[in-house]
């Protein structure tokens, strides 16, 4: 690589902080470190740049040289980076940032590091950028936040469920339980009246901004006050998950309003009384997309709680008692068993990112070919969660095997082949509701037995471990390794088309072909040099 001419682009010569360093030293320098890199003048105007930079961008080198960040970004952007230039030179301080980049459609995540560039008589003559992308990080930082928050509010309104007394004290109770620590802006409850305005009543509502709702006046009607998540909810009788609200063209009427308050996203739930009375529980956040597939979940699970809670209340004190507590120790089992994948998960990325990547990514594909073949979604959890740690075994190898770059010798692979066994120890003593434990043992176990480390065969095989052992093959083939670039996803289909019906469940394959047919999955690319 030493030897290489260098892609960088650069007018150096102009820069007075540089011209101790040979150009092309410098540029070598530069060339080779493993982020992104920018050497701007004191106008913002970039006179250095490497090679991954320029790859990230879509551009050609010569292209860089003496443009600003409005030639590339959006005004606003281009703007704020312009500002954050300017307190650099300005204040001789040095900005760690993490910030959003859109590339067309796509958004990811940058970790920023600005920093004074100085002449040889200490005065500030550029800026010094260093970037580093951390989407994977900041998309798993944030989806199991939002899920530790919802189990969080699942469990402090079971709480309320079991020790409320009255109907009032209990929708007030699960509502002050959703908003706990200010997690959530607003929490509420109402019911549909069957009047000539299909008003709504709101019985209970808390939150930091619970002051919104007094004095609103909403409808269930279709007219322009019944529009909204709450009116659309009770008419339809459907959950309604908005996830930006401020821009939503159906909430107009509040669009002040709610952009005051910070009101981002709203998820409605629909409630219905023994008598068809239709009610909702409202959850609103302060940023968008804040309630995906898995809170949609979880609290229409908490709806459906509430109702059967109102409902026993009315009739059988002592019978709600009870089965409110099973629905409690259940929701208290599945939060330890979230918490310990995701503490598990988390331990595995601290020591090798990319195997938590892969998980990931197998997580993905393997769910996608259970919902191929009609498995419920108990089971597709399962699978999702099986994956997730499916490698967890490796823990015990050391990270110069996993990615060592030439064959492995017949040790190596002896104690690679022992992580199923090894995750299947670490797990089999959790008391998971599901086989978590034995669907990871078996991952790597074919239909003719040749696999290990028990040499199962067909039905001894369980239908969870056979879609996961599909699922690794394609994304380990089809995704880039830190050690060589993908095979791609031809590569991979001929391969598990090969192994089809031998090694591999027929039905289980033919269900991932036609799920890469219609592009569902998309291969882990990693930045490589």
């Amino acid at each position: 690589m030493a030897n290489d001419a260098p892609a960088i682009e650069c007018d150096l010569a102009s820069c007075s902080v540089l011209q101790r360093l040979p150009v092309g030293l410098l540029a070598q320098f530069i060339e080779q470190l493993p982020f992104q890199v920018i050497l701007k003048d004191c106008d913002s105007r970039y006179i250095a740049c490497n090679r991954t930079l320029v790859s990230l961008l879509g551009r050609e080198p010569q292209e860089m040289i003496g443009i600003t960040d409005m030639d590339l970004f959006p005004a606003p952007l281009a703007e704020r980076y312009r500002r954050d230039d300017l307190t650099v030179m300005q204040q001789h301080k040095t900005l760690q940032l993490e910030e959003p980049l859109q590339l067309g459609e796509q958004t990811i995540w940058l970790h920023t590091t600005k920093f004074p560039l100085y002449g040889e008589q200490g005065e500030v003559v550029g800026v010094g950028v260093f970037f580093e992308e951390v989407t994977d990080r900041k998309n798993l930082s944030s989806d199991y936040q939002r899920r530790t928050w919802a189990l969080e509010a699942m469990s402090q309104c079971n709480h309320s469920l079991v020790a409320a007394g009255s109907e009032s004290e209990l929708l007030y109770g699960v509502c002050e339980a959703l908003v706990l620590h200010d997690r959530y802006r607003l929490a509420l409850v109402g019911w549909a009246k069957d009047d000539e305005d299909r008003r709504v009543e709101l019985v209970a509502a808390a939150g930091p901004v619970r002051d919104y709702v007094k004095g609103l006046q909403l409808s269930w009607g279709d007219v322009p006050q019944g529009q909204g998540p709450v009116g659309r909810c009770l008419r339809e009788r459907q959950i309604i998950n908005t996830p930006n609200f401020v821009d939503s063209s159906r909430t107009l009427a509040w669009h002040d309003t709610v952009l005051a308050l910070g009101l981002a996203s709203v998820l409605a739930l629909p409630l219905t009384r023994a008598d068809g009375t239709a009610g909702v529980l409202a959850l609103y956040a302060d940023v968008p997309n804040a309630f995906g597939k898995e809170e949609e979940a979880l609290f229409a699970e908490l709806a459906s709680n509430l109702m059967y809670g109102l409902q026993a209340r009315q009739t059988q004190a002592d019978y709600a008692a009870s089965l409110l507590a099973q629905t409690l120790a259940a929701r208290q089992q599945e939060q330890a068993l979230c918490e310990a994948l995701g503490a598990i998960a988390a331990v595995l990325e601290q020591r090798d990112p990319y195997t938590a990547g892969h998980q990931t990514h197998v997580a993905e594909l393997a769910e996608l070919i259970g919902k191929e073949l009609g498995l419920d979604t108990e089971r597709l959890r399962v699978i999702y969660l099986s994956a997730i740690v499916h490698d967890l075994g490796k823990i015990q190898v050391p990270v110069e095997i996993l990615t060592k770059p030439g064959r492995l010798t017949s040790i190596e692979f002896a104690l690679i082949k022992q992580h199923p066994e090894v995750g299947y120890e670490i797990l089999k003593g959790i008391p998971f509701p599901w086989p978590i434990a034995e669907i990871i043992r078996q991952h790597h176990e074919y239909l003719d037995g040749s696999g290990y480390p028990q040499g199962l065969k067909g039905e001894q095989i369980l239908l969870e471990s056979r879609i996961l052992t599909v699922a690794d093959i394609v994304e380990s083939m089809s995704s880039d390794r830190p050690y060589r670039p993908a095979l791609g996803i031809d590569e991979a289909r001929i391969q598990i088309a090969q192994m089809r019906g031998e090694k591999l469940d027929p039905v289980v394959v033919d269900a991932c072909l036609r799920v890469l047919d219609r592009g569902e999955f998309e291969p882990h690319l990693l930045q490589l040099e």
